[in-house]
């Protein structure tokens, strides 16, 4: 019994311990610009994907601008827009469609837009984006 407590207590150890480090580097500042058909953005989102899998950072976009923190280094560039859905009647209820994202895929899911995050900031710093 002493001896699987001993054990434990080992294995505990390391473990708390590489739990309080800070993974990779510090988030760094950004804020840049988003435009739709040569227009400031009404409302949308700006998401940066990392490279290695780490978590995505989403920014909101508000009259075409948007600022925060983000880890450094390369990241590819997704837009989103939201208008509401169509909504469904069934009987003589009312049922509220999904959020539709109306950018066009080459902006979000088949992006290739890229950006650097660097101690200046995000570069580039202004994404331009057309329904057509």
């Amino acid at each position: 019994m002493a001896r699987w407590f001993l054990l434990g207590c080992f294995l505990w150890v390391p473990c708390s311990l590489g739990g309080c480090s800070k993974s990779g580097p510090a988030p760094l500042p950004v804020s840049g610009l988003v435009y739709l058909d040569g227009m400031p953005l009404k409302e949308g989102s700006l998401i940066l994907l990392g490279e290695g899998g780490l978590p995505p950072e989403m920014f909101a976009v508000k009259d075409g601008k948007f600022e925060g923190q983000a880890k450094p280094g390369k990241k590819r560039v997704e837009i989103r827009a939201f208008r509401p859905g169509k909504d469904t009647q069934m009987g003589d209820k009312i049922i509220p469609g999904s959020p539709e994202n109306y950018l066009p895929e080459r902006y979000n899911t088949s992006s290739t837009i890229t950006a650097e995050v660097t101690a200046e900031g995000i570069n580039p710093s202004k994404f331009m984006s057309t329904l057509e």
